[in-house]
């Protein structure tokens, strides 16, 4: 809601679509991205079509489409981060930790196709290019025994059992010979500390032993980096780089303040830092 140049109050309706309105001296909009509107991410990126989401159902960029509409500006609003590791049918986010941990990835061919530690944008670039878009997490039962998470994946039926390597190979579909040529090269490499395929630096788990598990896994709609253009002091700006009375934004809203790439963390980083500037900011200026 305008009022003299400035904006005034909310517009809204409840879960059973009766209209209310909120009056204020001035407004923070905290209303976060849009990953979870299938429609606005192809608007900015027709490349992402048919992508599945890591996002809860309420990031649907409403906060962006209603600032918009009183002259908001946007920035990097084409920059929507993919995670590499989600369930292919509920678009269920796998921790990085895993990978972390120890685990590797295959292609639907049973061979290792990256390096399983670098940056999502890459790793989700590089699983995009294997066969049905899909590629495999590869862990053991030791990985399980120290990881809740992984166990966790394992109780909730993410994950296919084998005891030994074939097993796993015929359980999941994989040529049973060449997975285990490639977990038998991927020990040596652990043990030599040496990914002589990859350049794997952090090589902890050897996977020598079963039995093993093995999770299906393709990019998913994780972040959006783009939103409101805001300055310093989280004031909303215009297209003319005016700032907009009354206005404030922060956190996932708002643009420009990962770039291209959001690195994981950084957004604890922004919703507090930038939520408290807004809350000073807005309270400081209240007429």
């Amino acid at each position: 809601m305008e009022k003299d140049g400035a904006i005034v109050g909310v517009k809204a309706t409840d879960k059973n679509m009766n209209p209310f309105t909120v009056t204020a001296k001035s407004i923070i909009l905290a209303t976060g991205g849009f990953g979870a509107n299938a429609e606005m991410v192809i608007e900015y990126n027709e490349n992402l079509e048919g992508f599945s989401t890591t996002n809860h159902a309420g990031a649907t960029g409403s906060g962006i489409v209603m600032a918009e509409e009183v002259g908001a500006d946007l920035v990097d609003i084409d920059q929507i981060q993919i995670h590499p590791t989600t369930d292919p049918e509920t678009g269920y986010l796998f921790t990085e930790g895993l990978r972390g941990d120890g685990a590797i990835l295959i292609n639907k061919e049973g061979k290792r196709f990256t390096n399983e530690l670098l940056t999502r944008d890459v790793v989700s670039k590089n699983i995009l290019a294997q066969t049905d878009k899909v590629a495999y997490l590869v862990v053991n039962q030791e990985m399980a025994d120290e990881n809740a998470s992984l166990a966790g994946y394992i109780e909730d039926g993410y994950a296919t059992k084998g005891e030994t390597i074939e097993s796993l190979g015929s359980e999941s579909g994989i040529d049973s010979s060449t997975l285990a040529t490639t977990l038998k090269n991927y020990t040596k490499y652990v043990k030599n500390k040496k990914d002589e395929e990859f350049d794997r630096v952090h090589l902890t788990q050897t996977l020598e032993e079963g039995p093993y598990y093995i999770i299906p896994v393709t990019p998913g709609i994780h972040h959006t980096m783009g939103g409101l253009k805001i300055d310093t002091q989280t004031h909303v700006l215009d297209k003319k780089g005016n700032t907009i009375k009354g206005l404030y934004a922060a956190g996932e809203v708002t643009g420009g303040v990962h770039g291209g790439n959001r690195i994981g963390g950084n957004a604890v980083a922004d919703i507090i830092v930038f939520g408290r500037i807004a809350g000073e900011t807005s309270a400081s200026e209240i007429e």
